[in-house]
């Protein structure tokens, strides 16, 4: 009997990068994962990563899963961190540090020309946004012959691509990107002054993007010749690996940002939103829709108050706990005493709102203490999310499936899910879900 394929699933997420091995099953059969502090030192408003240590990392994480278990791949999947912008010269080569998600170059007032142009509502760190940006300001290489997610890129290098394609999941997060056709809005890309030809080609989801050329093969102990799928994006990656049933699960993520996720009926067709909606449609496998709603604190929000108190105990001469110790008691102390605070976590603003900030509202003489502030935030955190989207959306839903570091980290986290969304809370047990959900799309190709 022929042994049972095995998939790798790669993802280059904001803070690490992470690769699993499944088999044709989904059964996890090794993982490894590890920080790349690839973030680069430069001006307040940037958030740039160094792509040689990137590429560094990502090698060395798949050269540590076990090398027998590797020399029996028989396809690769790969996701990443959405949004982000990296610009390639005709080998396919890197010519500028990987622009990400978090960058805040492109202010309101420039954003508000491009959406004039273009009819679209552009966040700062959205692929089409930066690129239009660095034209404006002529800050683009000369050399520039296309640009992509750094997903895409990978997946083009492991095939030895002059350059690299994309998937509807990726193309979307960067805007200018016709949910109706599944392809880029060239009206709009003409507008904000983008030279057509930089924007990868746009493939079908789960397209083979091309197969392991002999250099990727001996530098990653990999098979030659193995095919690899195009990228998906890091949401719409996590989903396909933890949702038991897409038509009455939700979606709940909190890794640095956060995002409560529904997957839409079958023949489902997004209408238009108004360009100040705070959700948006994205596109998923199967020729589906999703609901996301995206808030940049997640996580950050909750790890923000931990800083918070690190900080006021050292201002006062004193050393601070261990930070593993700071979230087991504000976990412990939340659970023994519930909001009455109203916390609203938009510390850096909100895609749709950039001049959000965050607030707390409800603050008497005696209530501001470790325990409310605790349970508040989040609660703050989750009803964030909830507010976004709009009841209909969630009207389906019968079970929310929980996923990220935060929550699995955090019982207070999890308990707050299930106090302000009603609903009966499952947190996924698979590790690395988006590189999973990378590997399981990829495992159709068999």
């Amino acid at each position: 009997m022929a042994a049972d394929p095995l998939v790798l699933g790669i993802d280059i997420g904001t803070s690490k990068v992470a690769a699993v091995i499944i088999n044709k099953g989904g059964d996890l059969l090794a993982v490894q994962s590890c920080p790349h502090h690839a973030d680069l030192n430069g001006e307040h408003d940037r958030a740039e990563q160094d792509m040689s240590v990137l590429v560094k990392v990502t090698q060395a994480v798949v050269c540590h899963l076990p090398q027998d278990l590797r020399r029996q791949v028989s396809a690769i999947g790969v996701t990443g961190q959405m949004h982000g912008l990296l610009c390639l010269d005709d080998q396919c080569n890197p010519v500028t540090p990987l622009i990400t998600w978090q960058d805040q170059r492109c202010d309101g007032r420039f954003l508000q020309s491009l959406q004039e142009k273009t009819g679209y509502r552009l966040s700062s760190g959205f692929g089409c946004a930066t690129l239009a940006w660095l034209i404006s300001h002529k800050q683009a290489p000369d050399h520039i012959n296309s640009a992509c997610t750094i997903q895409d890129w990978l997946a083009a290098k492991l095939c030895g691509l002059p350059s690299p394609v994309t998937d509807p999941t990726d193309a979307a997060s960067w805007g200018l990107f016709d949910l109706h056709r599944l392809d880029w809005d060239w009206g709009a890309i003409d507008q904000a002054g983008i030279p057509p030809s930089w924007l990868p080609k746009v493939v079908s989801c789960g397209t083979i993007a091309g197969s392991v050329n002999p250099a990727m093969a001996d530098e990653y102990g990999l098979p030659e010749g193995i095919p690899v799928s195009t990228a998906i994006g890091d949401n719409q990656a996590s989903l396909l690996a933890t949702l038991f049933d897409p038509d009455t699960d939700l979606a709940l993520t909190l890794g640095t940002g956060g995002q409560l996720s529904a997957v839409m009926p079958k023949g489902f067709r997004p209408e238009s939103l108004p360009l100040d909606s705070a959700f948006e449609y994205r596109p998923f496998p199967d020729n589906r829709f999703m609901a996301t709603a995206s808030v940049l604190c997640g996580g950050a929000a909750w790890q923000w108050l931990v800083e918070t108190i690190e900080s006021w105990l050292t201002d006062l001469g004193m050393k601070p706990p261990s930070r593993e110790e700071l979230f087991q008691k504000l976990d412990a102390y939340g659970l023994a005493e519930w909001e009455t605070l109203k916390i609203r976590p938009s510390f850096l603003g909100e895609r749709h709102n950039p001049s959000i900030s965050g607030q707390i509202d409800g603050i008497r003489l005696h209530n501001f203490n470790l325990g409310n502030l605790s349970s508040s935030l989040a609660c703050g955190i989750i009803r964030n999310l909830q507010q976004m989207l709009p009841p209909s959306v969630l009207q389906g839903c019968k079970r929310v499936v929980a996923s990220g570091n935060a929550l699995r980290r955090s019982r207070l986290l999890c308990h707050a899910a299930r106090q302000v969304l009603e609903m009966e809370l499952v947190l996924s047990e698979i590790q690395e879900e988006a590189a999973c959900g990378a590997a399981r799309l990829a495992c159709r190709s068999l």
